[in-house]
């Protein structure tokens, strides 16, 4: 890996880590997917700073399942999920910017999405996601 992608890797990897410590005191902002992109972008630009990930004694040994092995427990996906749908039904009920629709033309064909739609299939494409990794 040549030393720009490195550098670049390093920046992303910091950029995430502070996103993911921010997601554990902020309410809706999630801390484990960041620090797990933090750790993947440290792994190739800093070994010392992904063994700080993966040894912590709160987090690591998640990030590490996971990076690792394509582990998530039991517990985390149902958290996970919950997390994904209660703030997927808040978004698509509560927010006015989710009445807006695009229009499509596809093959003659006149399609309209709502951005309702579009919050329900990537819930659901992250779903599906969580629900194929392997268990602890």
């Amino acid at each position: 890996m040549d030393l720009i992608t490195k550098k670049l890797y390093f920046i992303l990897g910091f950029t995430f880590f502070i996103i993911g410590l921010l997601g554990y005191y902020l309410p809706i902002l999630p801390g484990t997917i960041f620090l797990i992109i933090s750790a993947y972008f440290f792994m190739h630009s800093s070994q010392k700073f992904y063994n700080k990930i993966v040894n912590n004694p709160y987090y690591g040994k998640t990030i590490k399942l996971y990076i690792e092995d394509n582990i998530i427990s039991v517990k985390s996906k149902v958290i996970i999920l919950l997390s994904i749908w209660i703030a997927t039904f808040i978004t698509i009920s509560v927010n006015i910017l989710t009445n807006f629709s695009f229009n499509f033309n596809i093959l003659g064909l006149d399609l309209t999405i709502n951005v309702k739609t579009i919050a329900v299939l990537i819930s659901a494409v992250g779903s599906i996601f969580v629900l194929r990794t392997k268990n602890n």
